[in-house]
């Protein structure tokens, strides 16, 4: 049985010529991430978390297993230069999206529990000239919900350097 899986691209395409992305509002620490559904594998709890390499920067935050895979565990408020939280109960696991090869799956701390949105993007405010951290693509205004579209390729490439 063949299996289909669209990319990140794909996704965005579909969504502009149907208006509607099915996505998941993440909270982080002071903000909420707008992730695309199918870049989103799974969320799981934090418990297991295996801790980081040493001397690892403060926003790796070790590593979790998955699947039975070692999959690396980042704070995204951490990589977009603002202080990485100490604690957090879920982790959204993460298809690789611009080096699969490299970088198949990785792992966001969330601070609480995701929620599903199907998102028009007609519903979206784009806050022109609100600022963006380095890991930030786009601030938007969702339901009246400040949520920050992550730039997931410098992300990774952040993580694969």
């Amino acid at each position: 049985m063949a299996t289909t899986q669209l990319t990140l691209n794909q996704t965005t395409l579909l969504g502009a010529t149907t208006g509607t992305i099915a996505c998941l509002i993440t909270p982080v620490t002071g903000k909420q991430l707008l992730l695309p559904n199918v870049t989103v594998a799974e969320v799981v709890s934090a418990n297991d978390r295996q801790p980081p390499p040493e001397n690892a920067p403060e926003w790796h935050q070790g590593f979790v297993m998955w699947r039975e895979m070692r999959i690396p565990v980042v704070a995204f408020e951490g990589l977009n230069d603002n202080a990485a939280p100490r604690e957090y109960e879920r982790i959204a696991i993460l298809s690789g999206i611009s080096a699969q090869r490299d970088l198949p799956y990785y792992g966001i701390a969330v601070q609480g529990i995701p929620r599903l949105a199907k998102v028009k993007i007609a519903e979206l405010e784009d806050l022109e000239g609100a600022p963006t951290g380095p890991m930030e693509f786009l601030k938007v205004r969702y339901a009246g919900e400040l949520t920050v579209i992550p730039d997931l390729d410098a992300l990774e490439a952040r993580l694969l350097a």
